[in-house]
């Protein structure tokens, strides 16, 4: 994988390459994909795989069969962003939401990726729900000194003397 922002990934789709999943890792392709609330977004399409290292990238997530009205198209997820369960034969994608789903890029046959796919990717990734818990070491925000300080120098119907 080269570093430099604008080269290409050598990243090629499994099913049109001369490769397959190695008999002691699970076949995903066509398993349900689930977001962080247990809702079915849609399903494997396609894995992306460095052909250098062997190793997949990103799971290509098909939205077109989804419980959420999520619109059809397809979006690459990093596959270190998803657990498998090998059970129920599904993908699940915990902290991915539909409100990062919706923010990320559409994936289509032959799309260049490099760095600033990964960076788009992240950024969507990253994006809070609205409503979502704030997540523990996040930083609060409260009221300064100075803020305080304004307010009790207000008086109510004196045209902001007070400030």
């Amino acid at each position: 994988m080269a570093s430099d922002n604008n080269t290409n990934y050598d990243l090629y789709e499994l099913s049109e390459s001369d490769f397959e999943i190695v008999d002691d890792q699970p076949e995903i392709f066509g398993w349900d994909v689930k977001d962080t609330h247990k809702n079915k977004v849609g399903e494997v399409y396609e894995l992306l795989f460095d052909e250098e290292t062997l190793k997949v990238r990103f799971i290509v997530i098909d939205m077109e069969s989804n419980d959420v009205n999520l619109e059809e198209g397809r979006v690459l997820i990093p596959i270190e962003k998803v657990e498998f369960d090998l059970e129920n034969d599904e993908v699940r994608m915990p902290g991915v939401s539909v409100t990062n789903l919706l923010a990320l890029p559409l994936y289509e046959k032959g799309r260049i990726i490099n760095h600033e796919t990964d960076l788009e990717i992240e950024r969507a990734l990253d994006k809070a729900e609205a409503g979502a818990p704030i997540p523990p070491g996040s930083l609060y925000v409260g009221k300064t000194k100075f803020y305080e300080k304004r307010q009790q120098g207000f008086i109510a119907g004196d045209d902001n003397e007070g400030l």
